[in-house]
């Protein structure tokens, strides 16, 4: 069994949220500062490899999302 990609994972953490893609894209932010993602940001990381606007999600920034909206959903 091969593990999802970081951006895999994300996308089905945000998917699973059932928020539209701005409020989860501000809990996201939360934390991170003048490190905030953008909104092209986000749709990259978003977008499936491959697409002209795909970002590469990197394991902290997977790590943060998970305490995030583990935090939000309480």
């Amino acid at each position: 069994m091969t593990l999802n990609s970081n951006n895999e994972q994300f996308r089905d953490l945000v998917a699973s949220t059932g928020l539209p893609s701005a409020v989860a894209m501000t809990i996201f932010n939360r934390g991170l500062g003048a490190n905030a993602c953008t909104a092209s940001a986000w749709a990259g990381y978003l977008s499936e490899p491959g697409s002209p606007q795909y970002r590469e999600l990197n394991a902290d920034l997977l790590k943060h999302a998970e305490a995030q909206f583990a935090a939000a959903v309480r």
